[in-house]
């Protein structure tokens, strides 16, 4: 069976690090609400397609779980490129966005009336300690997450006739 994955799942990654980029440039990356879906649209997008030219590239002889797997490898493509830009983006590009992101989850603690300062100091305090594993399976659970949900609605939009078994 020819693959793929490869291809779009770079091409996906690269695409998701130009809106990241622009939300980042923008200020749109701290907010709360739709922004922090809409870099998820060409996830989704780079998924279907990577779905439908999996199809394409098998004259359409492929099964729903062959395209959901091609879609989930492309997925896993996509988290290893974002968790290399999300390391150059924290610690080389952009490195005021790890304090951005601090003072952003001290903001949000705040709002918490049930939350006393000592309990949002020893969370920020938390926070610095595990800032590395949060943000390593953030990015990799959140996208592989995501991955598997788009993979399914990719399969779905895949032509598929598969030829009988003999």
């Amino acid at each position: 069976m020819t693959q793929t994955h490869k291809t779009y799942g770079l091409v996906t990654a690269l695409a998701m690090i130009i809106v990241n980029v622009i939300f980042y440039v923008t200020g749109l990356t701290f907010k709360t609400g739709w922004a922090g879906y809409v870099q998820y649209v060409p996830f989704l997008i780079g998924i279907i397609l990577n779905a439908q030219a999996y199809s394409k590239a098998n004259d359409a002889n492929v099964t729903y779980g062959s395209v959901f797997t091609s879609g989930f490898k492309s997925s896993a493509i996509t988290a290893l490129v974002l968790l290399a830009w999300t390391f150059l983006s924290v610690y080389l590009i952009f490195p005021e966005m790890k304090d951005k992101s601090m003072e952003m989850a001290a903001e949000q603690m705040a709002k918490n009336p049930n939350m006393t300062d000592e309990q949002i100091e020893m969370g920020l305090e938390m926070t610095k300690k595990f800032f590395i594993p949060f943000m390593v399976g953030g990015v990799i659970f959140g996208t592989m997450f995501f991955g598997a949900i788009f993979s399914l609605i990719g399969a779905a939009f895949a032509k598929r006739n598969p030829a009988p078994k003999a």
